[in-house]
């Protein structure tokens, strides 16, 4: 009863979400209950934790309210025996959730998404409304300020065009009166337009962009505009289910694993392309033409690509060759040389320099590059890991509000609906609040994605410990009262003589 009405309370987030989008675009009964029956399925994860609380407060609330779990207490049997069903009960319902997870929710977001598009396909004359700015269309919004009773005559259209590059640029188009349809077979959506303007705002190419001076605008006049939109777009098809903002929702544990493991190669193999990108920044092959022409080469660049080593050698070389000087006196002064550009000829230190600042301007591009494909990994690959711990700890909270249900029962002594129902609200609102607060933490990258998804657990973990001390202890929450009379009459004195 309780995992029917958890059910119920969520499947209504479904209606208030996309009831608007629904409605209007002639889905039969049939659509729409299937669509209901796939949310359904898709929350079973987030509605088995609340079904276990609030089941658990109802039985041991009325056992303790009943007397019958004193005279049990009484009889010599402990708490902890009596919950040993209801834990493995829990279990069970742990193990079920993790199914749910793996197989049946990643298929239910499927087949929701594969309708949902099919929906938004049929007939999308209908999902433009009088006044509203509709957004179905990829990089369009419509705005439509009446319409005729046959749904194809309007007026007062306005059209945003977002296709371009810079969206900071305005592509905006008005018209005084047109006519909508579909195309054959569905495949398109026709807007002819009559007596119109659009307005399009010009890059300009040689503006800075710091530069705050106005674009150029570009206005155009019509007497009729056939704008045609592809339907294909709404196709539901494996390319484009891969290509959805959260496909991790559409796969089960073994694959996010798998997810996972590549995107780790592809971060390791993105760090090694990195390794040593300076070190051949004066090296010969960095400087030599395509056909290893050495020859080629000017003789200053040539002897600047030289390292300070083969300089002093080839100089040393030269010492033993000539009777004008002593060997030790020049070497000396070759290797007390403090950096290699002092061994350069005069007419070779420009061309090496400047081959040496093309190399690197190059290779500090490729690394930036590289830092923001690194980045791009990371955050992708953290929230498949939230994905998959999260599977995990909404399994494990079922148990955990077990502990917190049960002990709430038995120390508060109310059954029913009512005390239930207000607790396990208190406690669902406090999972989401964490559970939310995890993800945006993880996707903002303040926090590793395994603490994000575990987030939930760990705070009420300590909370669970303290009401099932309590519980097995007789205890009850009277001290918290005195605790605030007694800080009440502290802070009004006035009221303690009335």
């Amino acid at each position: 009863m309780a995992f029917l009405v958890t059910e119920f309370v969520l499947v209504m987030q479904f209606l208030w979400k996309y009831i608007d989008e629904i409605i209007g675009k002639g889905v039969s009964l049939g659509i729409l209950l299937e669509l209901i029956f796939y949310w359904s399925v898709r929350i079973i994860p987030e509605a088995v934790p609340v079904s276990i609380l609030i089941a658990s407060v109802m039985v041991f609330g009325n056992l303790a309210e009943k007397y019958e779990l004193s005279s049990m207490k009484s009889a010599g049997i402990s708490l902890t025996r009596i919950m040993g069903m209801g834990i493995c009960i829990a279990v069970m319902t742990s193990m079920f959730s993790l199914f749910a997870s793996n197989y049946m929710k990643p298929r239910a977001n499927y087949k929701f998404i594969y309708r949902y598009n099919a929906i938004k396909r049929a007939k999308p004359a209908l999902s433009i409304e009088e006044g509203v700015f509709n957004k179905d269309f990829r990089n369009v919004t419509i705005r439509v300020g009446e319409k005729g009773r046959d749904g194809q005559m309007i007026q007062d259209i306005l059209v945003y065009d977002h296709s371009v590059q810079d969206k900071r640029l305005v592509n905006v188009l008005t018209a005084k009166e047109g006519l909508m349809y579909a195309g054959e077979d569905d495949d398109y959506f026709v807007m002819e337009l009559q007596d119109g303007v659009q307005y399009r705002e010009m890059k300009d190419k040689k503006a800075k962009p710091e530069d705050k001076k106005p674009h150029p605008m570009m206005r155009t006049k019509f007497e009729s505009w056939t704008k045609i939109f592809d339907l294909s777009e709404f196709d539901l098809e494996a390319q484009n289910v891969n290509l959805t903002r959260k496909k991790y929702d559409l796969l089960n544990a073994f694959q996010l694993k798998a997810t996972i493991d590549s995107f780790q190669r592809e971060i390791v193999e993105n760090e090694r392309s990195n390794l040593n990108n300076f070190s051949q920044v004066m090296s010969y092959e960095m400087v030599e033409p395509e056909h290893n022409a050495k020859e080629n080469l000017p003789s200053q660049v040539t002897k600047a690509i030289k390292s300070k080593e083969e300089i002093v050698n080839d100089n040393r070389v030269k010492v033993k060759k000539s009777k004008a000087a002593p060997q030790q006196v020049n070497t000396a002064k070759l290797e007390e040389v403090s950096s290699i550009i002092e061994t350069f000829d005069k007419k070779g230190v420009i061309p090496a320099l400047t081959t040496a600042k093309h190399r690197s301007e190059r290779n500090n591009d490729k690394i930036l590059k590289s830092v923001r494909m690194d980045d791009t990994l990371q955050h992708s690959q953290s929230l498949y890991v939230l994905r998959l711990n999260q599977q995990m700890s909404w399994a494990l909270i079922c148990i955990l509000f077990l502990f917190i249900g049960a002990s709430l029962g038995s120390i508060v002594k109310k059954g029913g609906y009512g005390y239930p129902l207000l607790i396990a609200i208190i406690f669902f609102m406090l999972f989401i609040i964490l559970n939310i607060m995890g993800e945006k933490l993880t996707k903002s990258g303040s926090v590793p994605a395994v603490f994000g998804a575990w987030l939930p657990y760990t705070v009420l973990f300590p909370t669970a410990l303290i009401l099932t001390y309590k519980a097995l202890n007789d205890s009850d929450f009277s001290y918290l009262k005195n605790m605030v009379l007694t800080l009440y009459y502290k802070l009004f004195p006035a009221k303690q003589d009335v």
